[in-house]
């Protein structure tokens, strides 16, 4: 006779159902302690996307980490309905991204994140405060301010939309963002102390003329001078006198020749008076018909430029994947003054179709951006149809080059920059984060008119298929249920039906 004490029926199903809540308040509770802990500490969180969509970008990251102003931003709604919100075709997955970012970038000491829903009568005490903006408008989205300063983001500041979808089926459906660049340039904008100007020549039919075919094109070079906080404006030299004010003149791709009275106004804008301190950057245009001012002008600077273009026979720096490998070459950098502030001088600088830029007076003038030794030059003939080539020299070709005059200790300068390639300014070579094109170019700006700024171009991760991402406590969360609780539990479960089968 057993005389053990055998469980009840209804007392092991007490025991079933005790593991099994046991079992489930272990999973529940870790979950919203890794909610929880991810909401107070963001930086918790992990990205495990191929593209790390959700993380910040370097160049992010360490512009928030030694940023000295304080920086608050606000965005318009909860968080729930912003990261919620969503497009025409029903995706909030833009929005979503838009809002881990944020959250990433909240991590920083300077940078104050909230959310506040604006209602309407909440809009009208805010118009007061904050009289610069409209706050009728239904684009609105993100305040940014530092000390009395503040600008709002708006949708189409955050956010690019597909003209395909606009154009077919006339909906807005969100194809990128680009939240880090709007949140840094606005903060370079509201921090900056001194802005400088920038004068874009118009008045020698040049492809940053709004009138011209090539505008759009080039528009990208613009936005991304303002991005850096710099005050960009539009100036005619036929018409308009370059004031003392003006720190910088840029002249991209002019199909008519500069008269002599714009090369004088060019001139005496660049001695200041004695003071000098002026930076002029000048993209010549290939087919320009008549170039005498502007080579006289050059000639006065100790350069010239080629009727040709430079063509790269050291097939290393051909660009690959090009149609015109030869003639959309990588180049060299022949000078590191404007180099130390890239983040990677590693990255390629390109210079498609480009004119060579020789140099007259070697006291005045030095290159920039130079070919490999083997260069051949392509002649510009228009007489001939099949191309004629100047074979190399055994010496480097130009690509750009920098000229300097000042007074008689150089303790004052003004620099004239001849870039040779318009291509290389376009938003193909500007917007590429494949290539150094943008950084460099800005990078003349900042050094030749003294701006410390670092030049801020961040590439945004474009969504082009759903992701998944975990945090690092959820990472934990199913690490402890998949190789601690699950195991145990069916291992007390296996106990508990061994000792039912062994006590019957």
């Amino acid at each position: 006779m057993n005389n053990k004490k055998r469980l009840s029926l209804k007392q092991r199903k007490l025991v079933n159902a005790a593991v099994i809540i046991v079992v489930l308040l272990i999973v529940v509770g870790v979950n919203i302690l890794a909610g929880v802990l991810v909401n107070r500490f963001p930086s918790l969180e992990a990205d495990v996307t191929s593209k790390g969509a959700y993380s910040l970008n370097a160049t992010t990251k360490e512009y928030l980490k030694y940023m000295e102003n304080e920086l608050k931003v606000t965005v318009l709604t909860t968080e729930e309905a912003f990261s919620g919100r969503s497009d025409d075709s029903g995706s909030n997955s833009y929005y979503y991204q838009v809002n881990k970012l944020l959250r990433e970038m909240s991590v920083y000491e300077n940078f104050n994140l909230e959310y506040k829903d604006i209602s309407a009568s909440s809009a009208s005490k805010l118009s007061a405060q904050y009289p610069d903006i409209d706050w009728t408008s239904t684009d609105n989205l993100i305040l940014i301010e530092s000390g009395d300063r503040y600008e709002m983001l708006t949708v189409d500041d955050i956010f690019s939309f597909s003209q395909e979808y606009a154009y077919y089926y006339g909906m807005n459906v969100i194809d990128n963002q680009s939240i880090e660049q709007s949140v840094l340039k606005t903060a370079q904008r509201l921090t900056a102390t001194d802005t400088l100007k920038i004068a874009v020549s118009t008045g020698n039919s040049e492809f940053l003329n709004e009138q011209h075919q090539n505008y759009s094109a080039y528009l990208a070079l613009v936005e991304l001078l303002k991005d850096n906080a710099y005050d960009v404006q539009y100036l005619n030299l036929l018409t308009e006198e370059l004031s003392e004010d003006i720190d910088a003149l840029l002249m991209v791709a002019p199909s008519v020749d500069i008269t002599n009275e714009q090369s004088e106004k060019i001139n005496n804008w660049l001695e200041n008076g004695g003071d000098y301190g002026k930076t002029f950057v000048y993209v010549p245009f290939d087919f320009t018909e008549s170039t005498d001012n502007m080579d006289l002008l050059l000639e006065q600077w100790g350069m010239k430029v080629r009727k040709a273009y430079i063509y790269e026979n050291d097939l290393t720096m051909a660009l690959s994947g090009s149609s015109t490998p030869q003639l959309t070459s990588i180049v060299n950098y022949a000078d590191e003054t404007f180099t130390e502030d890239l983040k990677t001088s590693a990255l390629p600088l390109i210079m498609p179709f480009s004119m060579a830029v020789e140099i007259t007076d070697e006291k005045a003038a030095a290159p920039l951006l130079t070919s490999s030794e083997t260069a051949d030059l392509m002649l510009l003939n228009k007489s001939t149809e099949e191309p004629v080539y100047e074979k190399s020299t055994g010496e480097a070709y130009n690509y750009a080059v920098l000229s300097k005059k000042g007074n008689d200790d150089m303790s004052k300068v003004s620099n004239f920059v001849v870039w040779g390639s318009y291509d290389g300014v376009s938003q193909d070579a500007v917007l590429s984060s494949n290539f150094n094109n943008a950084s460099y170019f800005v990078n003349i700006f900042n050094e030749t008119l003294g701006n410390e700024a670092q030049a801020i171009v961040v590439e945004s991760v474009q969504l082009g298929y759903e992701t998944l991402t975990v945090t690092s406590a959820q990472q934990v969360a199913v690490f402890v249920i998949f190789v601690a609780v699950i195991p145990l539990g069916i291992f007390a479960l296996g106990i508990v039906v061994w000792v039912r089968r062994k006590n019957r």
